[in-house]
Parts: structure tokens; C-alpha cells; sequence
């Protein structure tokens, strides 16, 4: 285990050295919940379900590894051509590694080291190993994370849209009933909600 820092060096109160990363981590909460929407509206038109509906399923499952089983599944059950099957099960790997970086990042405390000024996160895990030190927070460190992020969802929308290109057209009387905010994909030609 690291050495412990100095008893009374370092807060967690709320100070201004600590606003230009509310405003990062802001930026990394949101493009992560833009990505799981993704995931999730895909879950919600494979089952041909309303979104109020689908919500329902998709709210319970936490993390990306419970929602890609759940859209794997569903791929399959549409017939999806196994090379798409193969590349969504390799980006949802790749979800659950940037997942783990963005958690770490949102759930540990900030804290500010007093004496120099410098901005730390509090990581306090125990994954098999116990884990409780403080870790530098770099702001370039997050950007780059947030980017990550923002390709992982262009990727997984670019793979969806193949897959509601080469998959047999199935209904979506349920899910075209759906109210509210989501992503306008064409229909494929054939479909029954195609015009």
C-alpha cells in the first residue's frame, strides 16, 4: 500500500482549483450517458419494444456488460450476420475497459492538495486488491478519455447501422410508437415502417 499523505495537506472542500474539473468531468458524464442511450435505443428497436417500455429492462442493467449481452442476444435473435455479431461483441470489450477509466474518474473524490495546489482523485477499490491512494488528476488525461468515449458511440452507431442494413427486416410497431427524445434512423428498405 502507498504511503499515507500528511494528515491535514489535503480537502475535499468545495474550492475554485477545482472548476476546471467539474467542467471536464461534466463533459465526460455526458458523453458517456450519450453512448448508453445509444446502446439502449438499439436494445429498445431489436425488441421492438416502446422506449417507456424498454426503459423499463434497460434502467436495471448497470454498466455496459449487462447491455451488450442483452443486445448480442438480441442480434442473434434477429439473424445478424456473424461478422457484425463478432465486431459489436469486440467493441462492447472495448466499452467495458473505457467504462471502468470513466467510473474511476466519477465516483472517486476529488481532493486538492493544499501546500502545492495540485488535484488529486481518492481511488479506494478493492477489486481482489485493495486499493487507497491518491492519484494525480490530469485534465488532458479526461479529455482524452472523453474522446475515447465519443468514438466508442460513432462506432457502435456505425455498427448499428450496418446491422439494420444486413439484418432481416422484423417489426417495429411497438417501438415507432415510442414518444419522446431518441435518434431518427432510417428504416431499411423492406421494412414495414419503411415508407
Amino acid at each position: 500500500m502507498a504511503d499515507e499523505p500528511p494528515k491535514g495537506r489535503y480537502t475535499t472542500s468545495v474550492t475554485n482549483e477545482f472548476d476546471p474539473y467539474y467542467t471536464v468531468l461534466g463533459r465526460l458524464a455526458f458523453s458517456w450517458s450519450e453512448f448508453e442511450f445509444s446502446v439502449n435505443q438499439a436494445i429498445w428497436e431489436l425488441a421492438n419494444v416502446e422506449c417507456m417500455v424498454g426503459t423499463c429492462m434497460t434502467s436495471q442493467m448497470i454498466g455496459p456488460g449487462p447491455r451488450f449481452r442483452c443486445l448480442v442476444s438480441l442480434l442473434n435473435l434477429r439473424k445478424t450476420p456473424t461478422e457484425l455479431l463478432k465486431a459489436v461483441n469486440s467493441l462492447s470489450q472495448h466499452a467495458d475497459g473505457l467504462g471502468r477509466q470513466r467510473n474511476r474518474y466519477l465516483h472517486d473524490p476529488i481532493v486538492l492538495d493544499t501546500a502545492d495546489k495540485t488535484v488529486h482523485r481518492m481511488e479506494t477499490t478493492a477489486d481482489r486488491i485493495v486499493k487507497h491512494e491518491l492519484i494525480p488528476m490530469e485534465i488532458p488525461a479526461v479529455t482524452k478519455l472523453v474522446k475515447e468515449i465519443e468514438e466508442l458511440d460513432a462506432n457502435f452507431e456505425g455498427l448499428y447501422m450496418r446491422a439494420l442494413a444486413e439484418t432481416p427486416s422484423w417489426p417495429r410497431t411497438q417501438y415507432e410508437r415510442s414518444h419522446g427524445i431518441r435518434r431518427h434512423r432510417p428504416a431499411p428498405e423492406g421494412s414495414p415502417s419503411a415508407p
